[in-house]
């Protein structure tokens, strides 16, 4: 499991990377991919046995991280939305 997770990590920065170059002019499917990432980091980050300082400060750090770039994606998408309309 934690090889599978490790994979989706690597794939999705990958993809995250990608999509800041390919989709320049939609940001919230970049911020959507580092959110994804983040979370996939805390899961993985979880697993590990047993945690320790740093790990906890990973877990913390990410998913505020993640907080935020998921908020930053949903105010991207409205803005988005409202100059199409």
């Amino acid at each position: 499991m934690g090889t599978i997770l490790s994979l989706a990590i690597i794939a999705a920065a990958i993809f995250a990377a990608y999509a800041l170059k390919k989709f320049y002019d939609r940001p919230y499917i970049v911020n959507f991919a580092l959110t994804a990432m983040l979370l996939l980091i805390v899961i993985r980050t979880l697993m590990l046995q047993p945690i320790t300082g740093l790990g906890y400060a990973a877990i913390i750090i990410c998913t505020i991280a993640g907080i935020f770039q998921a908020v930053l994606g949903i105010k991207s998408y409205k803005a988005v939305q409202q100059v199409q309309a």
